[in-house]
């Protein structure tokens, strides 16, 4: 690849890069491919079991949500005394509306602390008293313990009087602060299992639930049931929580060897793209069972309750193996495409990198600011590369022009009064007129109208010109805004337009700079001497004259003052005099000192004036005592 000053060329980019995309990427594709196309739909059917997992968990909680807020409504009824679950009538009048549409609920009922179950039979929609099934009994004998709660679920076991395996939702009753019992619904597994994803997918994947070490949905689990559970005998009564919960087989006894090797399951690397896809309460784990490599799906569920549910899938990587004999066609049809994508890609990439390269080349001139030869984009078939030029080509017009108007409007107005009326959304080309506090500085040469009697014309113009140039520089370096130039004279304002907290120290320190440079500096081989007034004050700021012709001006006394202060310096033999007002506004007013108590015309008070001193010019001793500065 060409390389220019560091950096490749586009040509090169597009070349190398389509060249390295065809060649790497079929490359890759025959000696991986058969493991890549394994890998991505094994990880596309982990993907798939987990959504049937959240799925079968959804239905779950739906369905455990249902008991929980039916069991803490009929809690909240007996406690507030509205129900008396003791009397008959309340089982066989309320309750079976309740469960109305509920056909996985073997019974309804409460298990009172002497061991009688008072409840409602769905099935025979009659009312049931019996002795308390053993589990029960000890749950009975529990819950006074916690006093009022929430409905909890219970771990599955067998339920004497019912005769089947039952998921318990319970929740202790109480009346006037009378234990009364435990309030119980008893959910049926295969009622569970009714609405699940979870059956026999048929499509190599093993489906199970799991409680603790417990299984109670598997498709073996039927036939242990058969072989194994003394459950199906009607007089099986069990006598401790152990034989109560024991119905249901173990990990190691359904007869699915990867569920009886769970203690050998090892994590599953599914990589940083899956893992974020993937509910983090999922786990992925892997075993090897003779010879043969398994996946294990597993997801915890997360609504709270005593009975930590695990929803799970397994399988083995050769359900999806047919996707590696498709692959084998997919790599002889890549060779093809492998030699058409390299002769087409050097016409691609000459094709592509024209354009880009003549827009480069003039986004590059553009950025040094050379306008006026930047060239013009040709049309281009592609949209996108004919929208470029297009908007590149009205860009730079659009560029010249607003430079040129820039250009001829910054010479007739101040940069300040440019940058707003062209900020501004009004075509009025107007400041709003608006009162604020400011500082004026007038500023005349000294016997600058005896000189132009006697020079030539044409050299006093040069003489203003290079005078202006390098004072309007000044001025403009701290913030000051020209208003006017009558004649020699300059007449400058601080703070008129946006804002500048120390005006008063910005129009004092121009004063300074200019009597500085008239001191360092001839113009046109001339020596030139200046006066500074300076004051500060409530003036107006407009847009002033007739609608098609307008300039920015300042009025108001403290303007007619920074005039007056000026003159004054003749009499004063002073060359910087500032108002009580600036004096008062200077960060440093050691850098000031009174000239003399003055009544400005116009005014009824005298006013004191101050004198500012001018290192390297002034003597301040000397001033202080020569008959010039009384």
């Amino acid at each position: 690849m060409a390389k220019r000053h560091g950096r490749f060329s586009i040509f090169g980019v597009l070349l190398g890069g389509l060249l390295l995309c065809s060649v790497v990427g079929v490359g890759l594709s025959l000696y991986v491919g058969l493991q890549t196309a394994v890998e991505n739909t094994r990880d596309l059917w982990i993907s798939m079991t987990s959504a049937d997992l959240a799925e079968a968990e959804r239905t779950v909680e739906k369905r455990l949500i249902r008991l929980a807020d039916r069991n803490n409504w009929v809690a909240t009824q007996i406690a507030e005394g509205l129900v008396n679950p003791r009397n008959p009538s309340f089982w066989t009048d309320n309750i079976p509306s309740l469960i109305a549409g509920e056909t996985d609920i073997a019974a309804i009922g409460m298990t009172t602390p002497d061991g009688e179950f008072l409840g409602y039979d769905p099935k025979t929609h009659k009312f049931l008293r019996t002795k308390a099934d053993l589990f029960d009994g000890q749950i009975a004998e529990l819950f006074p313990e916690t006093g009022p709660a929430k409905s909890q679920t219970l771990f599955p076991y067998w339920q004497s009087a019912l005769r089947q395996v039952v998921i318990g939702e319970a929740i202790p009753l109480f009346q006037n602060g009378e234990y009364l019992g435990v309030l119980i619904q008893y959910l049926t597994l295969p009622g569970l299992s009714r609405d699940l994803p979870m059956q026999e997918q048929g499509d190599g994947r093993t489906a199970f639930i799991m409680v603790e070490n417990h299984i109670i949905a598997h498709p073996s689990l039927s036939n242990w049931q058969r072989v194994n559970m003394r459950a199906e005998d009607s007089a099986f009564v069990p006598e401790t929580l152990e034989e109560a919960t024991s119905v249901l087989p173990q990990l190691d006894q359904i007869g699915d060897p990867i569920l009886s090797q769970r203690a050998r399951w090892k994590p599953l690397d599914l990589g940083d793209s899956l893992k974020l896809a993937l509910d983090q309460r999922l786990d992925v784990s892997q075993v090897i069972i003779n010879s043969t490599y398994n996946i294990i799906v597993t997801r915890e569920a997360s609504q709270s309750s005593a009975t930590p549910i695990t929803f799970g899938m397994h399988f083995a990587p050769s359900v999806f193996a047919a996707e590696g004999r498709r692959l084998d066609i997919l790599v002889w049809i890549g060779v093809v495409l492998l030699i058409g994508a390299l002769i087409g890609a050097a016409v691609i990439a000459h094709y592509f990198s024209r354009p880009l390269k003549r827009f480069s080349a003039a986004t590059r001139q553009l950025e040094e600011g050379n306008l006026t030869s930047l060239p013009h984009l040709p049309e281009s078939y592609i949209t996108e590369f004919n929208d470029a030029a297009t908007s590149f080509n009205q860009m730079v017009v659009t560029l010249n022009d607003r430079e040129r108007i820039g250009r001829l409007f910054g010479k007739f107005v101040p940069p300040a009064i440019a940058e707003q009326l062209l900020a501004s959304q009004s075509d009025a080309g107007t400041i709003p007129p608006h009162k604020c506090v400011a500082t004026t500085l007038f500023v005349d040469l000294q016997g600058f109208t005896s000189m132009s009697e006697k020079a030539d014309p044409q050299h006093i113009v040069d003489i203003l010109n290079a005078y202006f140039t390098d004072a309007t520089a000044v001025i403009e370096a701290n913030q000051g805004i020209i208003t006017q130039y009558q004649g020699d004279a300059i007449l400058a304002v601080f703070n008129a337009v946006g804002e500048l907290p120390n005006h008063a120290d910005a129009a004092v320190e121009t004063a300074i700079s200019l009597q500085k440079l008239v001191h360092a500096k001839q113009f046109k081989e001339t020596t030139l001497r200046c006066r500074c007034g300076v004051n500060t004050g409530e003036l107006v700021a407009a847009s002033i004259g007739a609608p098609g012709r307008l300039s920015f001006t300042v009025n108001g006394d403290t303007v007619n003052s920074a005039a007056r202060l000026e003159a004054m310096n003749k009499e004063l033999g002073t060359k910087i005099l500032i108002g009580e007002s600036t004096y008062r506004r200077l960060s440093d007013p050691s850098q000031a000192i009174p000239a003399k108590e003055v009544l400005l015309r116009g005014r009824s008070e005298t006013t004191a004036v101050y004198k500012v001193l001018i290192d390297g010019i002034d003597d301040a001793a000397k001033d202080s005592t020569s008959p010039e500065s009384r």
